[in-house]
């Protein structure tokens, strides 16, 4: 029986509105809570047995609604908390949600039972960045020190409170290298100065450092990045540079790296099962110029390689001409050793 108590003027009214004596009423209540508290001891116990269960404790909490007779109050189990939904990692530790009459020191005890810590470090703990670079700033008073605002009497030094915080900067500087000249200084048949070498490039006369290359070809390929982003985060930190400079830079680099290119290749060439597939690739083209064109991307995975082959058709010839295949017998080409070759191949990713 759920009790409904209203105090007004000393009187108590019971369900019905009629007048009770204030202790029966709280005597009743008490009896309450002590079938409540049963009840939650009752229900942890048996969570603790169906936790040692997963599969019976799945399987019993989706079905289970306990109604408490006797008091009016129903408990239901948490949804998210047995379905197995996106949430399902965060209350999986919990305990059933009560609604209904908040049971005074049965409720509030059962409602903060069986709760995860919570806050930082609770779970997976803070990530380690020991292994990037650091720098010091030091936080003070205004002209140093603080002094006592009754008398004036300097405080000395405790130390000092340390807050870490990762800090992402992201600049595009002018790096000025000056070449040091020397002038002769003697009679001797010699230049009459000298300059001292400058620093290694690897693109002669261009406009950025080879860590700005380097930069350029990790952004616009490793990451994926198109030409147009990059543009406009270059200008975002005062940079403006033109897609056309850009481009020939990563044109100039891809000629730096057409040795590596080729042995990759070459040990893709010499795989025995290699994994390839084609797929449509709208290019502009170099010579023709009469705007974009659909051409095939190909990729062809081997043992530790992945190449990438550009080709205006998706005929057979294209990898014919990458695996090794005579054209016009159909037949592998000799081993470099002269000894025969074995080749499977196989499509669709």
């Amino acid at each position: 029986m759920l009790w409904w108590v209203t105090v007004a003027a000393g009187v108590v009214l019971d369900a019905e509105g009629a007048e009770a004596p204030l202790r029966d009423v709280l005597a009743a209540a008490l009896g309450v809570n002590r079938r409540l508290a049963e009840m939650a001891g009752a229900l942890r116990e048996g969570n603790a047995r169906l936790r040692r269960r997963p599969r019976g404790w799945l399987s019993v909490m989706r079905s289970r609604r306990l109604s408490l007779t006797g008091c009016g109050l129903t408990w239901r189990f948490c949804r998210g908390c047995c379905s197995g939904g996106r949430r399902s990692g965060r209350v999986r530790g919990r305990v059933p949600v009560m609604t209904g009459l908040a049971a005074g020191s049965g409720g509030a005890a059962l409602a903060g039972a069986g709760r995860r810590k919570r806050g930082p470090g609770a779970r997976a703990g803070r990530r380690d960045y020991s292994h990037l670079p650091r720098f010091k700033v030091v936080w003070d008073f205004p002209g140093g020190g603080y002094c006592c605002p009754g008398c004036g009497e300097r405080f000395t030094l405790l130390g000092g409170h340390i807050t870490e915080l990762l800090d992402w900067v992201v600049i595009v500087r002018v790096a000025a290298h000056c070449r040091r000249r020397y002038r002769r200084a003697c009679g001797c048949r010699v230049p009459a100065a000298v300059m001292a070498p400058g620093p290694p490039r690897a693109i002669g006369k261009g406009l950025f450092t080879n860590a700005f290359t380097a930069m350029l070809l990790t952004e616009r390929y490793a990451a994926g990045r198109s030409m147009n982003s990059l543009v406009a985060g270059l200008a975002r930190r005062g940079a403006g540079i033109s897609p056309a400079t850009l481009a020939g830079t990563g044109a100039q680099a891809g000629a730096l790296l057409a040795p590596a290119a080729d042995a990759i290749t070459e040990r893709s060439r010499g795989s025995w099962h290699p994994h390839a597939d084609e797929t449509t690739w709208r290019v502009f083209p170099p010579r023709e110029g009469g705007g974009p064109a659909k051409w095939w991307l190909w990729v062809l995975l081997g043992p530790g390689t992945c190449c990438f082959v550009m080709d205006p058709t998706r005929s057979g010839a294209v990898l014919a001409r990458h695996a090794g295949i005579d054209g016009e017998t159909g037949q592998l080409t000799p081993d470099e050793d002269g000894g025969p070759r074995r080749l499977v191949i196989s499509s669709g990713f």
